[in-house]
């Protein structure tokens, strides 16, 4: 793996900041920035394009669950040593909390606690690599959750369209989105797995939607599906 490779250095960097990325993948990542400056600014740019979501989106104490399966890994994992003196085990354990919090706000803040939490998650953002809206997705379920970070300002004759864009194939509509605030759009059944799509896309469109069936307008915002 090219590591020198902008995109995917670019791209890594979003992930760890997110806390999406994990195992063996995180600490090859967390020795690459030990002696590379560079990524370790392009990590710090990607925190700061995701505080806004922190600030925008208001706590939800999680379901009870969570901390009993927390305290029972921690329980399985615990060495013979005393690790709560360990130093590396609290700098350790401030990285992963500080950088999979932002992750957990912005699950526990895009749905209600009845539902299931999103297993995928794309985070959309505009030229400016700004991030407006989150889109989360429960695998094997029927809708998508749309929540936006930054609202928009459109015309009153336009509107936002949300699209997939598969692999090798033409960008799919899934809906109409708004400008503020959250919304749910049911997925048609010829849609297939939303899983295995890559990325989506938001373009501006006529009032209503593409008359075409395809994108018509500039593309506003974009971002890639990550799975948690």
């Amino acid at each position: 793996m090219n590591y020198r490779n902008p995109i995917l250095r670019d791209r890594l960097a979003s992930e760890f900041a997110l806390g999406t990325l994990h195992g063996l993948a995180r600490k090859r990542f967390e020795r690459l920035m030990r002696n590379d400056a560079d990524l370790r600014r392009i990590v710090a740019e990607w925190q700061e394009r995701f505080m806004p979501m922190v600030q925008a989106i208001a706590p939800v104490n999680p379901p009870t669950r969570v901390w009993r399966n927390i305290e029972r890994r921690i329980a399985n994992s615990q060495p013979k040593v005393r690790w709560l003196d360990s130093i590396n085990f609290w700098r350790g354990l401030a990285l992963t909390a500080s950088s999979f919090a932002v992750g957990l706000l912005l699950f526990f803040g895009m749905v209600p606690q009845r539902d299931a939490l999103p297993t995928y998650v794309a985070v959309l953002a505009d030229e400016k690599h700004q991030p407006v809206m989150a889109v989360g997705y429960v695998l094997g379920g029927r809708e998508l959750s749309v929540k936006v970070i930054q609202a928009s300002e459109i015309a009153a004759d336009r509107s936002l369209e949300l699209w997939s864009l598969p692999k090798g194939g033409a960008p799919q509509s899934l809906g109409l989105i708004p400008a503020s605030g959250a919304a749910k759009l049911t997925l048609a059944a010829q849609r297939g797995n939303i899983a295995d799509v890559p990325a989506f896309a938001v373009s501006l469109e006529p009032k209503g939607g593409s008359p075409t069936g395809a994108p018509t307008g500039p593309v506003l915002y974009s971002g890639p599906l990550i799975k948690l």
